[in-house]
């Protein structure tokens, strides 16, 4: 819930108010810029937030729970800011981006509305555009390795090592420790966790091992 100052809330209960957006952008080179809809430059917290930048947003789209928010961000290229170089660079795409309301007679009267960061941006025709999501949308990524019995490489690509001229490589492989061993010779290569246990060995009890040696649980692949 926003904790919004009493003076701000006065000014929305009375329907005149002199509020502007200012969004402050934080890069992942820790660059920081502000941008403003309003007609002037305004600070705080020691950023300049930029008027005339062509930056705006569009209403974002709230979900209950973790699912994740979104709306849109626009404006035109700015050869001081937002430069055709930077947005090659992907210095802009996964920006932290805040979204604050500010009273612009005075603007310790301000506050943060949403919290985001830009996903894929695009340049057209001399603008560009950018999706804003919430942060709730780092939920949904897949970070570190998936640990899989089959290996998660794909045939013939740098992490694999088959090479396209391999006699066996339009066969395919179905990413099985014993297709990678009979088939292409490559298990220094091979990407998975053949012998990781599952839930049927892990439920299973002594009492029901035909042979019990001491010796090694081998998975099949």
């Amino acid at each position: 819930m926003l904790s919004i100052p009493p003076a701000m809330q006065a000014s929305l209960d009375a329907g005149v108010t002199t509020h502007a957006w200012c969004w402050r952008v934080r890069r992942s080179d820790d660059a920081v810029f502000g941008f403003t809809d309003h007609d002037r430059d305004l600070e705080f917290d020691g950023v300049v937030y930029r008027a005339g930048s062509g930056f705006g947003g569009a209403d974002i789209e709230a979900a209950p729970g973790l699912a994740p928010s979104q709306g849109d961000l626009a404006g035109a290229l700015d050869s001081e800011v937002l430069t055709e170089a930077d947005l090659a660079a992907g210095l802009w795409g996964g920006a932290r981006v805040e979204c604050w309301r500010v009273d612009w007679s005075d603007t310790a009267l301000r506050v943060l509305v949403s919290t985001g960061e830009l996903g894929e941006v695009r340049r057209i025709d001399g603008r560009f555009e950018a999706e804003l999501l919430g942060l709730a949308h780092r939920l949904e990524r897949v970070t570190g390795r998936v640990f899989t019995r089959r290996c998660d490489a794909s045939l013939g690509d740098a992490r694999c090592g088959v090479s396209p001229e391999h006699p066996d490589f339009a066969s395919g492989c179905d990413q099985r420790l014993a297709t990678c061993g009979g088939r292409f010779a490559n298990i220094i290569n091979f990407r998975g966790f053949p012998h990781m246990v599952g839930n049927d060995v892990l439920q299973a009890s002594a009492a029901s091992e035909a042979i019990r040696d001491g010796g090694s649980r081998g998975q099949s692949s």
